[in-house]
C-alpha cells in the first residue's frame, strides 16, 4: 500500500513540477519581449561587401507623432577585422518637417590606441553601439530623415559592414 501511495505522489509532485516550469517559462517570455517596449526605432543599412564610399549616402526614414517624449539617439556600427583604423567619423544631416535640417559629426572609437578591438561579437565581426545624443524630442509631428556618411580621409572604407539607428524611448 505504501508503494500505490508514493507512486500517486510522484505523479501529483510531477504534474506540479510541468506546471511550475510551464509558468515560469512562460513568465520569462514576457519578460523578455516587454523588455523591447522602448525601442522606437531600429533600423540598420548593409554595405556591401563590407565597404562604404564617401559619397555613399545612408538614408534612415521613420514617423513620430509624440512631441512630448524624450529620447536616446544611438548609432549601431558593425566592422570586420579588415578595419584597419581605430575610429570612425560620421557626417550625419537630420531632416525635419518643415523643411529644416541639422547636420553634425560623430566619431565613434571602435578600437584601443593597442589595436584591441571594442564591441561584441567573435571571429571577424564586431558590433558596437555609440549614444549620439541623449533627451531627443521630435518637436514636429511628421516625417524625419537621417542621412549618414563616412567622413574619413579615405574615399572608400574597407570593413565596415553595417551601420544604424537605434533610437530609444527615455526610461524614467
Amino acid at each position: 500500500m505504501t508503494d500505490n501511495l508514493l507512486m500517486a505522489l510522484n505523479k501529483i509532485n510531477s504534474r506540479h513540477l510541468f506546471v511550475r516550469m510551464t509558468l515560469l517559462i512562460i513568465t520569462i517570455t514576457l519578460l523578455a519581449t516587454a523588455c523591447n517596449n522602448d525601442v522606437f526605432q531600429n533600423e540598420s543599412v548593409h554595405l556591401k561587401n563590407s565597404r562604404w564610399k564617401a559619397d555613399d549616402t545612408l538614408f534612415y526614414n521613420f514617423n513620430s507623432k509624440d512631441t512630448l517624449a524624450t529620447y536616446d539617439f544611438y548609432f549601431e556600427v558593425r566592422n570586420t577585422t579588415d578595419y584597419d583604423m581605430q575610429n570612425l567619423y560620421l557626417f550625419i544631416t537630420a531632416y525635419y518637417p518643415g523643411n529644416t535640417y541639422s547636420r553634425d559629426t560623430a566619431e565613434c572609437i571602435l578600437a584601443a590606441a593597442d589595436g584591441k578591438w571594442f564591441g561584441k561579437g567573435m571571429g571577424k565581426h564586431k558590433d558596437n553601439r555609440f549614444l549620439f545624443r541623449k533627451g531627443v524630442r521630435f518637436r514636429k509631428p511628421g516625417n524625419y530623415i537621417i542621412a549618414v556618411n563616412q567622413a574619413m580621409r579615405k574615399d572608400t572604407l574597407n570593413g565596415i559592414s553595417d551601420v544604424g539607428i537605434l533610437i530609444k524611448k527615455q526610461a524614467y
